[in-house]
């Protein structure tokens, strides 16, 4: 089980209703869409960088939002997550293509060797882990099965959203976000070898977001 992961997120995505809710919204809100639009850019901008991988692991994938634009810069794409239903859903819509197989698993525990994919993408989960120490062996544990690059995103702690909201708490009692530094990520990265190559925002305003490339270094 996802450890450690904001329960009502967890029941959330792990049922019917919220497998198939999850995929309605980036069809049908504004900020969803608007959200994809931006995803879309900043992964151009990381692939533009990397060039095309030898092979990439998606988790977690949900409905597989990411899947067309991970096809066009990897010669071979792995889908995975926790939720039985988002795996369901996703292969019914989009698995008939046969490119890409799917397995189920946590994306702290992975059940794959070291350095076992050139790229590993793990995209809106960590700011959903309330343990900080869990965050971080999010972190580590992509870092382990990567070859050359690892992409994940996290919600920043200087971000100006973060902070607001930090400087509101004592008169709305509102739960903290769940945050790393970009700071704590770069010494997460080299502890295993890495070096933090960007981490753009998806909104300097809008949103707490960034999406960090990692590279290990003297990766050919």
């Amino acid at each position: 089980m996802e450890a450690n992961l904001d329960p009502k997120v967890l029941a959330r995505y792990n049922s019917v209703e919220g497998a198939e809710s999850y995929r309605a919204e980036y069809e049908t809100k504004l900020h969803r869409k608007l959200s994809h639009k931006l995803e879309q850019k900043l992964f151009k901008k990381i692939f533009a960088r990397t060039g095309k991988v030898s092979s990439l692991v998606d988790i977690p994938c949900g409905r597989g939002r990411l899947r067309e634009i991970f096809l066009e810069n990897a010669e071979w794409v792995v889908e995975g997550d926790w939720s039985f239903h988002m795996l369901e859903g996703n292969r019914r819509e989009l698995g008939g293509d046969g490119r890409t197989p799917y397995f189920r698993a946590s994306a702290l525990h992975l059940p794959l060797g070291d350095r076992s994919f050139d790229c590993v993408a793990s995209i809106r989960l960590n700011h959903h882990i309330d343990d900080v120490e869990e965050r971080e062996r999010h972190v580590r544990e992509l870092l382990r099965v990567a070859d050359r690059y690892v992409i994940f995103t996290f919600f920043s702690y200087y971000s100006l959203k973060n902070l607001w909201r930090r400087a509101r708490r004592p008169f709305n009692k509102k739960r903290p976000k769940r945050t790393l530094s970009l700071g704590r990520v770069r010494e997460l990265a080299a502890e295993q070898g890495f070096r933090l190559v960007m981490a753009p925002t998806l909104s300097k305003l809008g949103s707490g977001h960034r999406f960090a490339l990692l590279e290990r270094i003297g990766a050919a």
